[in-house]
């Protein structure tokens, strides 16, 4: 009820006087250095914008990267972290259509996530990186799961779909099982394809993904990958979806079936050198997915927001929140993703 509160105060502070409004926003000012808690203040809203008042941003390693200053496309400080929020339209400009006060949404955008207040351009509902959410109620919203949705699910719907061309009875054997691109891949295999899946995780975080639907549980620090792989999938996996990377990527090439596919998604274990002729023997396919709004062709992020949007109202997915962490321990947060302690996806609430 305070949170109702504090946003109908702000909606009657929009309507009088923008300038004089502050919120509170996380700031890398330093990369590898702790993020600061700074007030900043409502410009006024161009025609073409959308202003919401964010309730929750999802933590991705992305983010965890990007303030350090290791992620591949560089933001350099002072910069406010955090793509993946949701939350409730304050204002809309006088451009704009398709959006009204009080509409919940569910967003992407390049930055300046974790803060109270995010002002985005009207064109992210075209690419669908604005997503208008069914429920005029933000009672009835979960929104630390809505901000879990679009890049984990999103990413691996992409990569099952686009990538790996995934139908039902497939055997997907996805890395990194108990994070957030992993957990997801692993349920959308499972419930949504009816396919067979193994997670590659350690043991203590098995039974979450168990619970998400693997049907086996390799611990990638096992010596013998390669057999237990075969013990489980005699003619190799049809699907590798690897979000590790790393030299045990070899081992898994060598795990695929006859024209098996293997999508590569990221690299915290390092850039694997993948053998060639493997592939070819196998008559294998090795695909990159880079996903984003950005990076995709006109229309299928949309489409993908929308399909995972709906799976998620429609009860058929459960994104995993290990935890919601209030703004003013957001660096705890950052601090847990640094350990590899995450198993789902962790959120800031605001």
């Amino acid at each position: 009820m305070a949170s109702c509160g504090r946003l109908n105060t702000l909606r009657r502070q929009l309507c009088t006087s923008a300038a004089k409004i502050s919120f509170r926003a996380a700031e890398c000012q330093e990369w590898k250095k702790p993020l600061v808690l700074v007030n900043r203040h409502i410009s006024p809203l161009e025609d073409y914008e959308i202003r919401v008042k964010t309730k929750a941003c999802g933590l991705n390693y992305a983010t965890y990267l990007a303030t350090r200053g290791e992620y591949q496309v560089k933001t350099e400080p002072p910069f406010v972290p955090g793509s993946e929020f949701a939350g409730e339209v304050l204002e809309v400009g006088k451009d704009v259509t398709g959006l009204s006060v009080g509409d919940v949404v569910v967003g992407l955008a390049n930055t300046d996530g974790i803060q109270e207040v995010l002002t985005v351009p009207a064109f992210m509902l075209d690419l669908g990186a604005l997503v208008k959410v069914n429920a005029r109620s933000s009672n009835s919203v979960d929104y630390s799961k809505l901000a879990s949705l679009l890049v984990n699910y999103g990413t691996a719907w992409m990569g099952l779909t686009r990538k790996a061309l995934i139908k039902e009875g497939d055997t997907v054997l996805v890395t990194g099982a108990s994070g957030g691109v992993g957990l997801a891949a692993v349920e959308l295999a499972s419930k949504i394809f009816k396919c067979k899946v193994i997670g590659m995780c350690r043991e203590e975080k098995s039974e979450q993904v168990r619970n998400f639907g693997a049907d086996h549980i390799i611990d990638y620090r096992s010596e013998s990958i390669r057999q237990e792989i075969k013990s489980i999938a005699p003619s190799g996996v049809d699907i590798v979806f690897d979000v590790v990377g790393g030299d045990g990527a070899i081992d898994l090439v060598k795990s695929l079936a006859f024209e098996g596919r293997f999508i590569t998604i990221g690299y915290t274990a390092g850039i694997p050198k993948i053998p060639a002729n493997i592939l070819l023997l196998k008559s294998a396919t090795v695909s990159g997915l880079w996903a984003g709004t950005a990076t995709t062709p006109p229309g299928v992020f949309k489409e993908t927001a929308n399909i995972i949007t709906n799976l998620f109202l429609d009860g058929k997915i459960n994104p995993l929140v290990q935890e919601a962490i209030p703004l003013e321990r957001v660096n705890d947060g950052f601090e847990k993703m640094g350990a590899r302690e995450v198993i789902g996806k962790l959120v800031i609430r605001m």
